[in-house]
């Protein structure tokens, strides 16, 4: 794996550890905030790993088909570009469920 995928992938496992600090926050905060501050951070973390993975070579994607790839881009195009239909529910279940696994993917891979 070339450095800059390592880069990558180390961004993308810290990107999950943020998602870990907002689910220890708990679902009664997700949810109470009137203005859903934090469904738009838990929202911009997921676009921001998404754009991550979109910039890792074929060759490291290909070389690691466990990972789901093909699911992280379209949760990302979802959220960019369906202003309207966010489901914050849906977020949070990303958050709970999607991100720990991820990070358990990939913490073995960056250190390649």
């Amino acid at each position: 794996m070339n450095s800059r995928d390592a880069s990558i992938l180390r961004e993308i496992v810290r990107l999950c550890g943020i998602g870990a600090h907002l689910v220890a926050r708990g679902h009664e905060w997700y949810t109470g905030d009137v203005d859903n501050v934090p469904g738009l951070a838990a929202e911009s973390l997921i676009v921001k790993i998404g754009e991550n993975v979109a910039r890792l070579s074929a060759e490291t994607t290909e070389a690691h088909p466990e990972v789901p790839w093909s699911l992280i881009k379209p949760m990302r195009d979802r959220l960019a570009h369906h202003y309207d239909g966010t489901d914050y529910g849906a977020v949070w279940d990303t958050l709970v469920v999607d991100l720990p696994a991820i990070s358990d993917y990939l913490r073995p891979l960056r250190q390649r």
